[in-house]
């Protein structure tokens, strides 16, 4: 339909008109998607920082193909530098340098990125150097190939597969932690506890009813395994002086230890079925429940809570008598932090009984002109004449309290004073009592 402007135009040329096309803005591609950060990394101009800022990743190639996730047991093929030939690991192996395994899990298939590591993060297991705070290593890191079906999946691995999985890491972590790579022992750690997060279903209908035995029998075994990884995570953290970490981890072995207690009875039942050996059944709760006991006193009194501290050590001492000196030392540290802290109590409460419970009245005031205009009853602290108005005509002053009282209520009397001043008086008197004063 033409408009006003266009039909003037048509009249005015005799119906020739071209009509001019629209003029239709060119689509702009779509811009590449930026990756979202995943939990505990910060986004930055630069790239991606993991790891506490030990990694920094910046994408340099993206693959337009996105694959399955690359995960732990995943055997790859890459480069290091542009042009290199290939090298193959698998995720987790002692070949790869940490930094690339915690990249490699946030890349696919064709994904080039810039990494950057230092310390720990920069060495694969195999390697050893002397200065690890000061190390600092760049790759152009490729991901060119990915075996398929080869990731662990702690949701499709049988309990053997990931009690097995879960002894191999903390064999690992144990190494580590022998060469003092306190952060990379915690790594192994907690992914090998990660693996006993899964346990099965032991009810067999309503709660409280018969329970499944093989259920209940692999549920034990998972915890079993927990134990020593969970210890050895907490010894790491005490040493990197992570003492609530470390707390925790040692309470959740002994809460364990404990629900066990109470599942007693059906151990005894499972073992007449034949699904426990008598090694079995009981044989290494003392020394977990001991080593966690131990470890938590420790920590709790390097968080002041010392009564817990206390009783957490003298109960190891008593299920294992030959770490009563080792438990001695730490009462010792007990004692003596106890110590500090009364000290710091007693400096506070005397300051709190200085400023919040002395007598304002009992400080020491200059007369003023209106002070001497309305009554005349100041005089200094040092003059007897306070005390024993007696003392300042020349007589003997009294030798007892009482005869002060008595001084000090004749003078009034003869004085003609008013009961201001006279409770004014008195007030003096008691408060040069109670500083320790003695009449002379």
């Amino acid at each position: 339909m033409l408009s006003g402007d266009d039909l003037q135009r048509l009249l005015e040329t005799g119906g020739d008109v071209t009509e001019e096309a629209p003029v239709v803005e060119a689509e702009k591609a779509p811009a590449e998607p930026a990756v979202a950060p995943l939990a505990g990394e910060a986004s930055e101009e630069t790239g991606t920082v993991l790891c506490d800022g030990a990694v920094r990743m910046r994408s340099l190639k993206r693959s337009p193909e996105r694959g399955g996730r690359i995960g732990d047991g995943c055997s790859i093929g890459y480069r290091t530098q542009e042009g290199d030939p290939l090298e193959e690991a698998e995720l987790g192996s002692e070949r790869l340098p940490w930094a690339l395994e915690v990249v490699a899990k946030r890349m696919q298939v064709g994904d080039v990125a810039e990494v950057v590591a230092t310390g720990e993060h920069a060495l694969a297991d195999e390697e050893t150097v002397a200065d690890v705070e000061g190390l600092e290593r760049r790759w152009r890191f490729e991901v060119a190939t990915v075996a398929a079906g080869t990731c662990l999946d702690k949701f499709r691995l049988s309990v053997d597969e990931r009690i097995a999985a879960a002894d191999r890491l903390r064999e690992r972590g144990n190494q580590m932690l022998k060469q003092g790579r306190l952060l990379r022992a915690g790594d192994y750690y907690e992914r090998g506890s990660s693996f006993m997060d899964v346990i099965e279903a032991e009810d067999m209908g309503m709660p409280g009813g018969k329970k499944d035995a093989k259920a209940v029998a692999n549920n034990r075994r998972i915890r079993e395994c927990q134990k020593p990884i969970l210890l050895n995570w907490a010894l790491v953290l005490m040493r990197r002086k992570r003492w609530s970490e470390a707390e925790r981890k040692c309470a959740e072995v002994i809460l364990d230890i404990d629900s066990s207690c109470v599942e007693k009875d059906v151990w005894k039942v499972l073992g007449c079925f034949g699904v426990f050996t008598a090694t079995e059944s009981h044989g290494s709760r003392d020394h977990h429940e001991v080593k966690a006991l131990f470890r938590r006193g420790q920590c709790q009194i390097q968080l002041g809570s010392l009564e817990d501290a206390k009783k957490d050590l003298q109960k190891a001492r008593d299920l294992d008598a030959s770490i009563a000196d080792d438990v001695e030392k730490e009462l010792v540290k007990l004692k003596r932090q106890q110590k500090a802290l009364d000290q710091q109590d007693r400096g506070w409460a005397q300051k709190a009984l200085k400023k919040g419970l002395a007598d304002e009245r009992s400080k020491p005031k200059q007369p003023t002109a209106q002070d001497e205009d309305d009554i005349d009853c100041k005089v200094k602290d040092s003059s007897k004449t306070r005390l024993m108005p007696e003392t300042s005509a020349g007589t003997a002053g009294p030798v007892s309290h009482k005869e002060v009282l008595a001084a000090q209520e004749k003078a009034a009397a003869e004085a003609g004073v008013d009961d201001i001043t006279y409770a004014r008086q008195r007030e003096a008197i008691y408060n040069q009592l109670l500083m320790g004063g003695r009449p002379e």
